[in-house]
């Protein structure tokens, strides 16, 4: 038997899912994504509502592709961009990545994101926030971090405060730019984590 048909059902069914997420995606910009209903997606791309169940298992699933796609970004690009050296160079230039991903992901997907029942923000075990740990690891083992913390810690720390402020940005309806302001928070909140004594 031929792979031909079975490549071309496998292009066909993918085609089909991205047609939906990017449908989903292209709602979201135009009212909360709360409001949204699977019917509403469906037929604005054109498919079943069964359809729409044979590739997501509920509308939740949508920010499951939202946050792999983040997740695939952060490993297959900001991994290897990361060239400042370690410490708070390093973590800065982490979160000026961050920030750039939520402009790049743009201002009514990130407000629809940001919400009380998402909890896929405390997932600690995706590659994203995976990676901020590795660099404050490091960062602690070249002792220019404290100890007195756990690196998981100090990510949880600083991504509540990275989160903040996106959550204003949101809320002033992406008017400022969010690098700016996240590279400013960043480097006055990353003093409160230096070592008490700088080994000589």
């Amino acid at each position: 038997m031929s792979d031909k048909p079975v490549s071309s059902r496998k292009q066909q069914a993918l085609e089909t899912k991205t047609r939906i997420y990017q449908t989903a995606l292209s709602l979201m910009e135009k009212k909360n994504y709360q409001s949204i209903t699977i019917e509403e997606i469906s037929k604005s791309a054109g498919v079943s509502v069964g359809a729409f169940y044979h590739y997501f298992k509920s509308k939740n699933d949508i920010f499951f592709e939202i946050y792999q796609e983040a997740d695939r970004y952060f490993e297959e690009y900001v991994a290897m961009q990361l060239k400042a050296p370690p410490g708070q160079p390093r973590i800065i230039e982490y979160f000026s990545h961050y920030a750039e991903y939520c402009q790049r992901a743009g201002f009514d997907t990130v407000k629809s994101l940001y919400n009380p029942d998402n909890k896929l923000f405390i997932r600690y075990d995706r590659f994203m926030l995976q990676l901020l740990k590795q660099v404050i690891n490091e960062a602690q083992t070249e002792q220019l971090l404290t100890v007195e913390l756990s690196a998981q810690q100090i990510t949880e720390y600083l991504l509540i405060a990275a989160r903040g402020v996106v959550c204003d940005w949101c809320l002033h309806d992406g008017r400022y730019n969010i690098n700016d302001k996240m590279q400013q928070y960043i480097t006055r909140l990353l003093p409160i984590f230096m070592p008490l004594a700088v080994p000589k």
